[in-house]
């Protein structure tokens, strides 16, 4: 048997933790989970439970309203029914339900919807070449073909998860609606948003939301 040297040892060591990361990088890789987390998480202040944000690169609603999806001739809808940080304090959590209209009527009481409850998750990770990497990360918000990125507690980008920044189509609408049964996404007193990086980030109480029109 080879006997290894103090510096052999060390080299040895050294050599072990970068094979270790290397792999870890290849199945994230392979596995299509690698993620730079959203902005967001580290970035944004998080507005109160009862306020809507706006802001250049997506919109935070509050839990239990509905936000709107727009591309084009197709359109969706996501409602936030659950946020939590886990028990270490370095995982996030969401629960939330879509609903995707595909037909060009914007017709939510339709058969045709596609309904879908799913979960989101950020995790704190390995933080390399600027970001924070991690196997359990799943921020895709998943409204039909449409996927978008989250972030905690109740983000919704403009882009899809791993894109840069860009305008890619999204229209997002805030709402103070709760249910499906009350979307009308031809609703006058809807406004719509898209990807615009000079915008400045501004708050509205939820019930606020529509003042403007209501009273005209």
């Amino acid at each position: 048997m080879i006997k290894l040297g103090r510096k052999e040892k060390k080299i040895m060591k050294f050599l072990g933790v970068i094979i270790i990361f290397c792999l870890a990088t290849i199945i994230q890789t392979i596995g299509g989970v690698v993620f730079a987390q959203e902005k967001g998480r580290y970035g944004q202040e998080i507005p109160g439970p009862n306020e809507v944000r706006i802001g250049g690169m997506g919109v935070v609603i509050p839990l239990g309203r509905i936000l709107l999806i727009r591309r084009g001739l197709e359109y969706g809808a996501v409602k936030f029914t659950e946020a939590w940080t886990g028990k270490t304090g370095k995982e996030w959590h969401a629960n939330y339900e879509s609903y995707y209209q595909g037909d060009k009527s914007g017709d939510f009481s339709k058969k045709n919807v596609q309904f879908r409850r799913g979960k989101v998750i950020q995790t704190e990770g390995i933080f390399f070449g600027g970001h924070s990497w991690s196997l359990r990360t799943n921020i895709d918000i998943r409204c039909g073909p449409i996927r978008l990125a989250w972030s905690y507690k109740t983000f919704l980008s403009f882009r899809p998860s791993g894109k840069d920044p860009a305008d890619y189509g999204i229209e997002l609408s805030p709402t103070k609606w709760t249910d499906i049964s009350e979307v009308n996404v031809f609703d006058q007193r809807l406004k719509w948003y898209r990807y615009d990086e000079k915008r400045d980030k501004f708050r509205i109480p939820i019930d606020q939301l529509w003042e403007d029109n209501e009273k005209k």
